[in-house]
């Protein structure tokens, strides 16, 4: 298949295609009900969707020479202020299109659920939904850093409506929380690129000049900064993206924003929204400062430990079913890190798995959720009971979709977190000695994988022990006239559970798309790993006799062939 099958200027098209919709609905006329406002929001998702799938489905089917010509010909660079080294520029690689479809997919899926969870101003609510997908869409497809923080801001003003106008009795205040977060990362994440900027644009030349911002010029030139200002640029933007991750203790807004918004923006919440900040480490932090994210590994894994224990132990004590899903997407989230933190093969690889699968099961979840709010007007697990009999078909999705949260083997989360605990635990890139009044303490990536394999169990209990006090035991009388799943809910159920099987049965339909990209990014870390075990043995060398002064002076002059034939030497795990 030739790269040219996709049209000319495709991922402008994409970008566009979103804000056309909206620009349309107030030229429509609601009918009872809103109802063709609503065929219209679905029918123009729908198209959405299958225009975004034909990157995807020819991409699936190339590999090698003829797979990079695809993504070169996708790339678009305009100049835009170009005085200030600004460009349009968005492009194509297998990470950001896995991120593109499951953004235009669960926007599908979102526009289903809303025919029965949306009733007031609805074409403005279309339009927001429109508005949000062309964001998030940018965040995946830009490839200039000044656009890409364009993009990353621009979600926060529909996000914001769609809370504040359809949500919960306490939208105000989760909307404002959720707002001033975000804006808290924001400031970071701009720090880190403006970082970028005046180290390019003072070390660069005339050869990169008015093209600072571009993604290419920030990979070639972010190698050359010095260890302590990498440092701190990873740190900046670890912080802006850990608030979108989210990450703990930056992670209170989240919960709060679940349980007031409505379900259909509660799945894209979880679903694509919290994938910008894992999406963003993964790019910013992990592929252009590799070196500083090999030094801040061990502490990378400590939060990743933390993330995923310490909120799945919150879950497990939750009182409102909704804030209990919204914690337990916190801890799996918690995952990617960990994946991150493995810096190999099969870490990175489960790290992005875990961000598809995560945005699939979260949002079955959160419309299970929404499944008995709209019939019941409480998400109080203490005002339930019993409810197995009286709605099957939402116990029979609610117990599938929680089963797939836990991991039950054969089903997406399964295959996505296995791929990480195996990485995670076949790293081997740091052992630290932490000194704990008077102990000495031991740190590894595999103490980290047992310690984050308690989140599971945890996870286990709390949606288990959820399913219990809802669906079994005695059902109060005021539930005896609850109508079951409508055929709306049942499509989007179904749906989402035929993918939860499908990917955990053959999860190599998904990697594929995005395992060459994220291998690449792996290979760097075993030879920085090797050059550093190096550097530490000549340094080590200095505290030795005099003599030893000319041995150190041949070991500071490595050679990059010494390096990759040291890395070649190592066995490094491979993932097919």
């Amino acid at each position: 298949m030739s790269e040219n099958f996709l049209p000319q200027n495709y991922l402008t098209c994409l970008l566009a295609l979103p804000i056309v919709f909206a620009l349309a609905l107030p030229f429509l006329k609601p009918n009872e009900g809103s109802k063709n406002i609503h065929f219209y929001g679905v029918g123009a998702s729908v198209v959405l969707f299958l225009f975004s799938s034909l990157a995807w489905l020819v991409t699936g089917r190339l590999k090698g020479d003829g797979l990079n010509l695809l993504y070169n010909s996708l790339t678009e660079v305009h100049p835009w202020f170009p005085n200030l080294g600004i460009h349009y520029a968005v492009g194509a690689d297998g990470l950001s299109l896995t991120m593109m479809i499951l953004t235009t997919f669960l926007l599908v899926m979102a526009s289903v659920a809303s025919i029965t969870n949306i009733k007031k101003r609805v074409k403005l609510y279309y339009g927001m939904l429109f508005i949000l997908t062309t964001a998030v869409m940018g965040v995946f497809l830009a490839r200039d850093s000044f656009l890409f923080f364009l993009f990353y801001e621009l979600e926060l003003i529909p996000m914001y409506l769609l809370i504040a106008i359809w949500g919960g009795p306490n939208r105000k205040y989760a909307s404002l929380k959720f707002v001033l977060y975000t804006l808290f990362g924001s400031v970071f994440l701009l720090a880190g690129i403006l970082g970028l900027y005046f180290h390019i644009s003072s070390t660069g030349g005339i050869a990169v000049q008015g093209q600072e911002f571009l993604f290419p010029i920030i990979q070639a030139h972010a190698a050359t900064l010095a260890p302590t200002a990498q440092l701190l640029i990873f740190l900046a933007f670890f912080i802006g993206f850990g608030v979108k991750l989210p990450m703990v203790p930056f992670h209170t807004w989240l919960p709060d924003a679940h349980v007031e918004a409505p379900t259909p923006v509660s799945m894209l919440l979880a679903g694509i929204l919290l994938k910008m900040g894992a999406y963003g480490m993964m790019r910013f932090c992990w592929e252009y400062l590799p070196e500083a994210a090999y030094e801040l590994a061990p502490w990378v894994a400590a939060l990743a430990v933390i993330n995923i224990v310490y909120t799945a132990g919150v879950a497990l004590v939750q009182k409102d079913l909704k804030k209990l899903i919204a914690y337990s997407s916190v801890s799996h989230m918690g995952f990617v890190l960990l994946g991150l933190a493995a810096m190999n093969e099969l870490g990175f690889n489960g790290a992005v798995f875990v961000m598809f699968a995560h945005g699939i099961v979260s949002a079955a979840l959160f419309m299970c959720v929404g499944t008995l709010y709209t019939r019941t007007h409480t998400r109080m697990i203490a005002d339930f009971g019993g409810l197995g009999k009286q709605v099957p078909v939402i116990f029979y999705f609610f117990m599938f979709m929680s089963m797939a949260s836990l991991g039950l083997p054969l089903l997406i989360s399964f295959a996505s977190e296995t791929l990480v605990f195996y990485g995670a635990f076949l790293s081997d890139f740091f052992h630290h000695t932490i000194p704990f009044f008077g102990l000495k303490l031991f740190w590894h990536m595999r103490l980290a994988t047992l310690l984050s394999a308690l989140g599971i169990i945890i996870g286990a209990a709390y949606l288990l022990w959820m399913l219990k006090r809802v669906f079994f035991g005695e059902m109060p009388k005021k539930w005896n006239q609850l109508a079951d799943a409508s055929r709306s809910e049942v499509f989007v159920l179904a749906t989402l559970a035929l993918l939860v099987m499908g990917y955990g049965f053959q999860p190599a339909l998904i990697t594929h798309h995005f395992e060459a990209e994220v291998s690449n990014v792996a290979r760097m870390y075993p030879m920085i790993h090797a050059r550093k075990q190096m550097e530490a043995s000549a340094a080590r060398q200095i505290k030795g006799p005099k003599s030893t002064i000319k041995q150190l002076s041949s070991a500071e002059s490595i050679s990059g062939a010494q390096v990759e034939d040291t890395v070649e030497q190592q066995e490094l795990v491979t993932y097919e």
